[in-house]
Order: C-alpha cells, then structure tokens, then sequence
C-alpha cells in the first residue's frame, strides 16, 4: 500500500512539474494546452514587489501601469512612456490596415483628457543633440496647448511682437513654397476704392513734400518700422496696389493735362499761321 501510495505521489508530482513553466526556459510546448493567463472570464495580472504592474482584462485589453479604462481601446500606458528604436531598423512605425477608410477617427490622436489652462506641449519632434554640446533637446516642430505651431525654433522660444496672440504658426530661417493665398475678409477690405469718384487723391505738390519731409511714401511705413515691427503681407500687399491705384489715377491725370496743352498749343500754331 504504501508503495502505490509513493508511485502515485511520484506521477503526480512529475505530471504537475510537467504542467508549469520552468524558469529556466520550456521547449516542447502546445499553444493551445500550454499558456499563461486564464480560462474563465477574469482579468489576467502580472505583479512586481508585490504591486500591479500590467493588466489583460477578460476582454482582451491590455493597461500597463492601471486598468483598462476605455472598452474601445486595445492598449493603454498610464505613465511617461518611451518608444526606443534603431534607426538602422525600421524605426516606430504607426500604421492603420484597414482598406477603403470613409470615416472614422484620427490616424494619431493627441489629447488632454482633463481641463488644461497652462501652455505645455501636445507634440513636439527634436533633432539629434550635437555632440559634446550639451543641447539635449533641439525641437523643430512643436505643437502647444494653446494651438501655437513653432517651426524651427526652441521650447524656450518667446515670441516679441505686441500681436502675437493674432498668429497660430511661428517659423525661423523663412519659407518656401509654391503658392500661397490669402482670403480677403469684405470687399471693401480690396483698394478698389481709389477709383470710386469721391476718393481725395494727393496732389503731387503735396506728395513730393511728404516724401522729402519723411523719405518714404504716406501710409507705408519706414525702413525703421518695418524692421522694428515687421510687414503684414497682406496688408502691404492691398498697400502697394492702393499705391499703384493712386499713381495711375496721377498717370491718367497727367495724360489729359499734356493732351489738353498739346490741343491748345496746335490751335495757337493755326492762329499764328493764319495771321502771317
């Protein structure tokens, strides 16, 4: 009795050892006998130092660092999280497999949950450091909170101008593009209305003492200005043909007068030729 009682503690024994996962390593093994995790409906839990450290909940939604929270989310990380490639490989890759998208969310979304009044960043994409520099961190492109876009420039980067808070993206060094436009508010915002007939044109006396008192045309600033406080683009672009306006309006002007003095000289040519 004894003897079947030690064979039988011996099988046990041998078939449970079979039945775990060794430390050292398994071969041999059949995915679908062989496995970590559950077979009822309950939430599979790895643990460190005695602390929950990931989650598979019985849906099959993993959380590292929490919960699960959200049904419609596959994967969750709650904490500061690092994606670590080599770039000899192929690099982190986001990538959407399905065919034929007609609607749906955002390839990548990047959100606060939660209300959010200070400017910290939704985005930003840095340059490799420059060795033995210490400038760890060279942002190219951020996105802030507050909808800013900064090209180019750094975190710290302030911007000066006393209408900032008119503009959404900050560029350094300049851009280059093939085609740029640039919706007009109203109509009357175009400088068509020189030509409307109550428009007060300048008379070219009064031009040509402005210029000498002030070495620039009226209403366009001065070098010092624009350097002080930069152009709008637009603004001078309406600027320059409301400038162009008013200089043919003087160039029609001039035109009539010579045609008027031109006549009157060919009639008195007629008169002195018929007194002789």
């Amino acid at each position: 009795m004894k003897k079947t009682i030690l064979l039988v503690a011996t099988v046990a024994t041998t078939f449970l050892s079979a039945q775990s996962w060794n430390l050292t390593g398994n071969a041999g093994t059949t995915p679908s006998t062989n496995f970590l995790g559950t077979t009822d409906a309950s939430d599979f839990v790895l643990k460190t130092n005695g602390a929950e450290r990931m989650r598979v909940n019985a849906a099959g939604n993993v959380a590292v660092g929490g919960v699960p929270s959200d049904p419609n989310v596959g994967f969750q990380v709650f904490g500061r999280t690092q994606l670590i490639s080599n770039v000899n490989s192929d690099g982190v890759q986001i990538r959407n497999m399905a065919p034929n998208i007609s609607s749906g969310m955002d390839m990548l979304w990047l959100t606060y949950d939660n209300f959010q009044p200070n400017d910290v960043g939704l985005l930003t994409l840095s340059s490799p450091p420059t060795p033995n520099a210490g400038d760890f961190s060279k942002p190219q492109f951020s996105v802030r909170a507050n909808g800013k876009v900064f090209m180019g420039v750094r975190l710290s980067f302030t911007p000066t101008c006393s209408d900032c808070n008119e503009y959404r993206l900050f560029v350094q060094d300049g851009i280059r593009t093939e085609k740029i436009k640039v919706d007009i508010a109203a109509s009357n915002g175009w400088a068509d209305y020189v030509f409307k007939k109550d428009y007060k044109l300048m008379p070219l006396n009064e031009l040509d003492q402005f210029i000498n008192e002030n070495g620039h045309l009226p209403e366009v600033p001065s070098t010092e200005e624009a350097i002080e406080k930069g152009i709008e683009l637009k603004e001078m672009n309406i600027l320059l043909l409301k400038k162009v306006e008013e200089l043919t309006l003087h160039m029609i002007d001039q035109n009539k007068q010579l045609k008027a003095q031109n006549e009157e000289i060919q009639a008195l040519k007629k008169e002195i030729n018929a007194s002789k």
